[in-house]
């Protein structure tokens, strides 16, 4: 049996530059969208519709607040209401020149104590093949979720 759910809230974590442009363009596409970032100064800019963002004009940003069709928030516990997550959290290169995942490892532990069940969880950082099976499967899917 599928269960599927239909998506209307977006919600993307990271809102540097490929996490910001993209959820613009699920607000353009009609689509609600939280996007949460740890930054606090971020948050700031975009709640006040200044883009840091060269592809992300203000402009775009003013006219999807006012609308209703995207939010900013520093807490995980936005995404909540969301029905798919997109990972944009940055994986810098360690010492050995892999991907280092801690930032998107701890990332993945807030998205898991903050979505609802039966919520999408798409990676879109750049890692290595696997990653979103071995690493970030097992976290998302304590508790029982699937």
């Amino acid at each position: 049996m599928s269960h599927t759910r239909a998506i209307e809230t977006v919600g993307v974590v990271g809102l540097g530059y490929v996490g910001l442009p993209l959820a613009v363009a699920f607000a353009d596409a009609g689509m609600d969208v939280v996007g949460v970032e740890a930054d606090a100064k971020k948050v700031s800019a975009l709640q006040n519709c200044v883009s840091y963002i060269d592809d992300v004009p203000s402009g775009k940003l003013r006219e999807h607040l006012s609308r209703n069709r995207l939010r900013f928030s520093g807490d995980y516990a936005a995404l909540g209401e969301a029905d798919a997550v997109l990972i944009c959290l940055p994986t810098p290169l360690d010492e050995h020149r892999e991907p280092d995942l801690s930032i998107v490892v701890s990332g993945a532990e807030e998205i898991a104590s903050s979505i609802t069940p039966g919520a999408l969880v798409v990676l879109e950082s750049t890692t290595y093949p696997g990653t979103t099976r071995e690493v970030l499967l097992p976290i998302l899917e304590r508790g029982g979720r699937r």
